[in-house]
């Protein structure tokens, strides 16, 4: 009697197990199934990631709030006038919105953004069509975008009027992996010039330590004199610039090249460098060497007291340039830099709030009519549409 349970009770567990794999295979095979690729088309695609900036992080990219903004953008509403959403991609000019894009170890994003250096095959020495993935906002999606990388794939591009399912969070970002020693790994791909304080420079502080050119003492995460004598006097050893060359204290990308080798030979870098880790311990690790922020010296305040505001407004808007338009009612501020343009032209006189509103696209039609970028023949909807000629008039005007 006691035999015939224990097989009775054995059979149950087995039947059990059975049906939870069954549901589990049902729903691989269904999800696979929903995403029909037979009409798509395999393509080569040059892929990056990219993530949105929020004030007060540990630690950018770049060396400011405002200058990863200038780069990445706010995270509100992108080209296609759509807000953010997990599986959002950047493509070409030339691939129309809502085109899906399959990735069959990731998910299925849609294209609703376009992007300066997203372009064409054969455009900018690209060799394939170039494709950026929104990773998220904050710290952990900058490291995710950055350990990503340049990838070089073939995957399944589908046309807007392949079926389609509801794939909304299908995007499996989470799958990008975290690196143990992320920093060891990021400090090779980015320069950086003398006045920034965060972990990065730490990070190039302790390999100057390692090599014998700065003193563990000056080793504080302070891009000052002493960090710009040590690397100076590096890149003239290895015969990279003359001692009085102005991009002496630059860690540019043929110092990055050299000092990454030099480290590799030397068997400087952590053994375990690829192992993976968590974005908790690389944010603990960012905060004790870079100082937890605080509201005071991190969340910036323009002269309206707005959050995020942009303090060094002219000093941003000389480096950057406009590379795509924007839907009404779009929020970027990017068009707070434009606003502050049409401000200086006589053409604006609301507030520089970023919203691209009538009262931003009335000046830019007479930005337009001005510099005869428009005509009465022209259609209505180019009347304040900020194209390619309005936007390469307008560089043009403020690189003089």
């Amino acid at each position: 009697m006691y035999n015939e349970s224990w097989f009775y009770v054995q059979k149950i567990w087995c039947m059990k197990k059975i049906v939870l794999l069954s549901v589990m295979l049902s729903f691989i095979v269904g999800f696979t199934r929903a995403f029909d690729v037979s009409e798509c088309e395999e393509r080569n695609f040059t892929v990056t990631a990219y993530y949105s900036p929020e004030s007060g992080q540990i630690f950018y990219y770049k060396p400011s709030f405002q200058d990863e903004v200038i780069l990445n953008g706010e995270w509100y509403v992108w080209a296609s006038g759509k807000k953010v959403f997990n599986g959002m991609l950047a493509g070409p000019a030339t691939y129309p919105f809502w085109s899906v894009i399959y990735f069959p170890w990731l998910g299925v994003g849609e294209i609703a953004d376009r992007g300066g250096a997203i372009v064409l095959s054969g455009e900018r020495g690209q060799s394939a069509d170039r494709i950026d993935i929104w990773m998220g906002r904050g710290e952990e999606w900058l490291i995710r975008a950055l350990t990503f990388g340049k990838k070089s794939m073939t995957w399944y591009f589908c046309n807007t009027s392949t079926s389609k399912v509801l794939w909304k969070n299908s995007l499996l970002r989470e799958q990008v992996p975290v690196l143990k020693y992320f920093f060891d790994v990021g400090i090779w791909i980015q320069e950086l010039k003398p006045g920034r304080k965060d972990i990065r420079v730490w990070t190039l502080q302790k390999y100057l330590v390692k090599l014998w050119y700065l003193n563990k003492k000056h080793r504080h995460g302070e891009y000052n004199s002493y960090t710009k004598k040590a690397l100076c006097s590096y890149q003239v050893a290895k015969k990279i610039v003359g001692s009085k060359h102005p991009d002496c204290w630059t860690f540019g990308s043929k110092t990055r090249y050299t000092m990454k080798l030099d480290v590799q030979k030397k068997w400087l870098l952590p053994s375990d460098l690829y192992a993976k880790g968590t974005f908790s311990a690389l944010l603990e690790l960012a905060q004790y060497y870079n100082g937890k922020p605080t509201k005071n010296t991190e969340v910036l305040l323009d002269k309206g007291g707005n959050e995020g505001g942009f303090v060094a407004e002219a000093k941003s808007s000389d480096i950057f340039s406009f590379y795509r338009a924007y839907t009404k009612w779009q929020q970027s501020s990017e068009i707070k830099i434009l606003q502050t343009f049409l401000q200086i032209q006589w053409l604006y006189s609301w507030s520089i709030d970023g919203i691209y509103s009538k009262a931003t696209t009335n000046a830019v039609y007479v930005f337009q009519k001005n510099y005869w970028l428009i005509s009465d023949a022209d259609a209505l909807a180019l009347r304040g549409y900020f194209g390619p000629a309005t936007r390469s008039k307008i560089n043009e005007l403020r690189t003089k």
